[in-house]
């Protein structure tokens, strides 16, 4: 009787097994990396989550939106910093995030806006915000300009833009009423 020696694996075998791993890590690499920049960014948000109590409280005591930092009652742009920030800025009510400090390079100088949204026939009604490119949906309006200068992929999930089903074509301004759109 024959007895048979333990075979290992062929060369062509682990060639196979090493183009499949390679394979595998040129995608999860890249994907890796953007989710690393989108956990920096969602800082801002953090950050922007604090500063909106004031923005919603100061429309309501004056129905308008607040100009700027100084009429939100927040500090100066410059001194609103994180690890992943530079400054922050409320114009008409939206808060735009630039990136800086610690920041990945892709994103550095980049602009994430947050943009208190109402209800038009109700402005009186709880405020919503949307981020980044988002629209308001149907029936609200966003405050403000949109200043967002991130690519989508670095925006988490829960800020990037969704194509709304019917636009709004005006935007308020921090002086009070609705004006409509220029363009």
């Amino acid at each position: 009787m024959k007895q048979s020696l333990p075979r290992g694996f062929t060369l062509i075998e682990l060639m196979v097994v090493i183009a499949i791993l390679g394979i595998l890590l040129s995608i999860a690499i890249p994907a890796y990396g953007d989710y690393t920049i989108r956990a920096q960014v969602a800082e801002g948000i953090v950050l922007v989550g604090e500063l909106r109590p004031r923005i919603v409280e100061f429309q309501r005591t004056h129905g308008r939106f607040p100009r700027d930092n100084r009429a939100a009652g927040v500090a100066e742009a410059e001194n609103l910093i994180g690890n992943y920030i530079d400054r922050v800025d409320v114009a008409d009510g939206a808060v735009h995030v630039r990136f800086g400090h610690r920041i990945n390079d892709q994103v550095r100088g980049g602009v994430l806006s947050i943009r208190p949204a109402y209800v038009v026939a109700a402005p009186d009604s709880p405020i919503s915000w949307v981020c980044g490119r988002a629209e308001a949906v149907p029936g609200m309006r966003a405050a403000g300009e949109d200043r967002t200068t991130l690519e989508d992929r670095f925006i988490p999930a829960s800020c990037r833009a969704w194509t709304s089903l019917a636009p709004t074509t005006e935007t308020r301004t921090s002086e009070g009423p609705a004006e409509p759109a220029k363009g």
